[in-house]
């Protein structure tokens, strides 16, 4: 079995101290079918995955020891 659910998505986020106008990953160059994101019937592969931005987050909210954030986002060492 399998999953139609992607590693990347769309996210907005609000609030006080969110500084704003920021874009995380690449957009991609061009939606055309030679793009190498582009893997057809309109799918594109993101250039950043979704649990990236929660590495940040993580951070933010007090946990910045390496090994809790591990802990807390197993997938971290495949993002940095």
């Amino acid at each position: 079995l399998g999953s139609d659910h992607a590693w990347g998505g769309n996210y907005f986020m609000f609030g006080g101290d969110v500084k704003g106008g920021k874009l995380m990953g690449e957009y991609p160059n061009s939606f055309h079918e030679s793009d190498p994101t582009n893997i057809g019937r309109g799918r594109l592969i993101p250039t950043t995955s979704w649990d990236a931005l929660f590495y940040g987050l993580t951070q933010w909210m007090g946990i910045t020891d390496q090994e809790e954030i591990d802990y807390v986002l197993p997938n971290s060492p495949n993002f940095g």
